[in-house]
């Protein structure tokens, strides 16, 4: 384990560990078969299995974006769709970090990209209706 000295978002000197990339163990793939096709409706569940799957191998276990991952029922709160739809995710602060929000779980929710920005274009006109 490597630890380095570094700013954190707030100015304050934090201590950061370096992740070791060796330590990842290696996990092979399961083959799709040739006729599964993701635009199957009758293959909903078997997609949605895999995806999670797939999903829940790339997490470090125990980590606080993997227990984040597990009270959103592995979904993004905002759609409601797998996180493992191939969307990239990003971790959303319920309350600004700039508004003194933190980044302990309750004030997280890890959403797709897409829905991310939906969220702070909604808190946008939000802000400039009370203006």
């Amino acid at each position: 384990m490597n630890i380095c000295q570094g700013t954190g978002r707030r100015g304050e000197e934090k201590s950061f560990i370096l992740y070791d990339i060796s330590s990842t163990p290696m996990i092979r793939q399961a083959l799709v078969k040739v006729q599964a096709s993701p635009d199957d409706p009758l293959l909903k569940e078997y997609w949605l299995k895999r995806q999670t799957k797939q999903g829940k191998n790339h997490k470090a276990q125990g980590s606080k974006k993997d227990k984040l991952a597990k009270e959103q029922n592995w979904k993004c709160p905002i759609c409601g769709d797998s996180r493992f739809n191939s969307e990239e995710i990003e971790t959303h602060h319920i309350v600004p970090v700039a508004e003194g929000g933190t980044d302990d779980t309750e004030n997280l929710m890890h959403l797709h990209r897409a829905c991310h920005k939906q969220v702070h274009s909604k808190s946008k006109l939000k802000a400039g209706s009370e203006a």
